[in-house]
Protein backbone atom coordinates (compact mmCIF):
# COMPACT_ATOMS: atom_id res chain seq x y z
CA UNK A 1 0.00 0.00 0.00
CA UNK A 2 1.25 3.38 -1.05
CA UNK A 3 2.51 6.01 1.86
CA UNK A 4 -0.86 8.04 0.45
CA UNK A 5 -2.94 4.81 1.24
CA UNK A 6 -1.77 4.93 4.31
CA UNK A 7 -2.19 8.26 5.05
CA UNK A 8 -5.94 8.68 4.24
CA UNK A 9 -6.99 5.49 6.52
CA UNK A 10 -4.37 6.78 9.35
CA UNK A 11 -5.44 10.07 9.35
CA UNK A 12 -8.67 9.30 10.11
CA UNK A 13 -7.81 7.73 13.99
CA UNK A 14 -8.84 10.76 16.41
CA UNK A 15 -5.35 11.25 17.31
CA UNK A 16 -4.23 11.83 14.18
CA UNK A 17 -6.64 14.28 12.64
CA UNK A 18 -5.04 17.67 13.62
CA UNK A 19 -1.61 15.84 12.72
CA UNK A 20 0.72 17.76 10.29
CA UNK A 21 0.55 15.10 7.13
CA UNK A 22 4.37 15.38 6.58
CA UNK A 23 4.95 14.03 10.33
CA UNK A 24 1.99 11.55 9.70
CA UNK A 25 4.02 10.37 6.92
CA UNK A 26 6.97 10.18 8.19
CA UNK A 27 5.29 7.88 10.90
CA UNK A 28 3.79 5.67 8.30
CA UNK A 29 7.15 5.53 6.74
CA UNK A 30 9.01 3.91 10.08
CA UNK A 31 5.59 1.73 10.74
CA UNK A 32 5.24 -2.35 10.60
CA UNK A 33 1.40 -3.77 9.51
CA UNK A 34 0.30 -6.99 11.58
CA UNK A 35 -1.87 -9.37 10.79
CA UNK A 36 -4.14 -11.59 13.50
CA UNK A 37 -6.64 -14.10 13.59
CA UNK A 38 -8.89 -14.35 16.39
CA UNK A 39 -7.47 -15.41 19.49
CA UNK A 40 -4.13 -14.21 18.66
CA UNK A 41 -2.65 -11.86 21.11
CA UNK A 42 -1.11 -8.99 20.03
CA UNK A 43 0.17 -7.87 23.73
CA UNK A 44 1.00 -9.89 26.79
CA UNK A 45 0.59 -8.31 30.67
CA UNK A 46 3.57 -7.76 31.49
CA UNK A 47 5.49 -7.44 28.52
CA UNK A 48 8.10 -4.75 27.97
CA UNK A 49 7.91 -4.29 24.61
CA UNK A 50 7.60 -0.36 23.27
CA UNK A 51 5.15 0.06 20.10
CA UNK A 52 1.81 1.23 19.86
CA UNK A 53 -0.84 -0.29 17.36
CA UNK A 54 -3.58 1.66 15.40
CA UNK A 55 -6.52 -1.04 14.65
CA UNK A 56 -6.86 -0.86 10.65
CA UNK A 57 -9.47 -3.52 10.85
CA UNK A 58 -11.13 -6.02 13.17
CA UNK A 59 -11.79 -5.98 16.85
CA UNK A 60 -9.84 -6.33 19.80
CA UNK A 61 -10.25 -7.04 23.38
CA UNK A 62 -8.31 -5.80 26.06
CA UNK A 63 -7.88 -8.09 29.17
CA UNK A 64 -6.90 -7.95 32.29
CA UNK A 65 -5.44 -11.26 34.32
CA UNK A 66 -6.13 -12.04 37.60
CA UNK A 67 -6.07 -14.97 39.89
CA UNK A 68 -9.17 -14.66 40.06
CA UNK A 69 -9.55 -14.81 36.05
CA UNK A 70 -9.40 -13.13 33.26
CA UNK A 71 -11.55 -9.78 32.87
CA UNK A 72 -12.42 -7.98 29.64
CA UNK A 73 -12.21 -4.43 30.48
CA UNK A 74 -12.72 -3.19 26.84
CA UNK A 75 -12.79 -3.71 23.07
CA UNK A 76 -11.16 -1.18 20.36
CA UNK A 77 -11.82 -1.36 16.90
CA UNK A 78 -11.02 0.48 13.45
CA UNK A 79 -9.41 4.27 13.96
CA UNK A 80 -8.53 3.15 17.63
CA UNK A 81 -5.54 3.08 19.21
CA UNK A 82 -3.89 0.09 21.74
CA UNK A 83 -0.73 -0.38 23.74
CA UNK A 84 0.18 3.78 24.54
CA UNK A 85 -0.26 3.53 28.14
CA UNK A 86 2.56 1.21 28.42
CA UNK A 87 4.46 3.71 26.42
CA UNK A 88 4.00 6.85 27.42
CA UNK A 89 3.97 5.43 31.33
CA UNK A 90 7.35 3.38 30.36
CA UNK A 91 5.55 0.79 32.28
CA UNK A 92 5.27 -3.18 31.30
CA UNK A 93 1.94 -3.77 30.11
CA UNK A 94 -0.96 -3.32 32.26
CA UNK A 95 -3.59 -5.74 30.73
CA UNK A 96 -3.19 -7.99 27.37
CA UNK A 97 -4.71 -7.53 24.01
CA UNK A 98 -6.77 -10.16 22.09
CA UNK A 99 -7.88 -10.19 18.49
CA UNK A 100 -11.40 -11.19 18.34
CA UNK A 101 -11.51 -11.58 14.71
CA UNK A 102 -9.17 -11.25 11.86
CA UNK A 103 -7.68 -7.75 12.15
CA UNK A 104 -5.09 -5.56 10.77
CA UNK A 105 -3.22 -3.21 13.23
CA UNK A 106 -0.19 -0.76 12.34
CA UNK A 107 2.69 -0.60 14.64
CA UNK A 108 4.36 2.50 15.59
CA UNK A 109 7.79 2.26 17.66
CA UNK A 110 8.17 4.18 21.21
CA UNK A 111 10.34 6.82 20.23
CA UNK A 112 8.58 7.38 16.67
CA UNK A 113 5.25 7.81 18.47
CA UNK A 114 6.09 9.81 21.50
CA UNK A 115 7.99 12.34 19.08
CA UNK A 116 5.23 12.47 16.40
CA UNK A 117 2.67 13.27 19.40
CA UNK A 118 4.86 15.91 21.30
CA UNK A 119 5.62 17.40 18.41
CA UNK A 120 1.97 18.65 17.81
CA UNK A 121 0.55 20.45 21.00
CA UNK A 122 -3.55 19.64 19.63
CA UNK A 123 -2.19 16.02 19.21
CA UNK A 124 -0.87 16.02 22.69
CA UNK A 125 -3.86 17.30 23.89
CA UNK A 126 -6.11 14.90 22.04
CA UNK A 127 -3.89 12.26 23.49
CA UNK A 128 -4.83 13.08 26.89
CA UNK A 129 -8.18 13.14 26.37
CA UNK A 130 -8.45 9.76 25.12
CA UNK A 131 -6.17 8.63 27.84
CA UNK A 132 -8.62 10.41 29.93
CA UNK A 133 -11.80 9.07 28.83
CA UNK A 134 -10.83 5.53 29.10
CA UNK A 135 -9.81 5.87 32.91
CA UNK A 136 -13.27 7.42 33.40
CA UNK A 137 -14.73 4.74 31.23
CA UNK A 138 -12.49 1.88 33.38
CA UNK A 139 -13.03 3.19 36.78
CA UNK A 140 -16.87 3.16 36.00
CA UNK A 141 -16.22 -0.41 35.08
CA UNK A 142 -14.46 -0.98 38.36
CA UNK A 143 -17.06 0.72 40.18
CA UNK A 144 -19.81 -1.68 38.69
CA UNK A 145 -17.99 -4.64 39.75
CA UNK A 146 -17.31 -3.45 43.11
CA UNK A 147 -21.22 -3.09 43.57
CA UNK A 148 -22.33 -6.40 42.08
CA UNK A 149 -19.33 -7.89 44.11
CA UNK A 150 -21.08 -6.69 47.60
CA UNK A 151 -24.54 -7.51 46.13
CA UNK A 152 -24.00 -11.41 45.77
Amino acid sequence: MSIEAEYERLSQIELFEDLDPLLLKRLIFVSQRYQLDAGDFLIRQGDTTGNVFGVLEGELSVILESPNGDVNIAQHGHGELVGEMSVISGEPRNASVRAESGCEVIGFERDHFIKTVTHCPRTALKMMRILSTRLVKQNKQLALLSKNQFDS
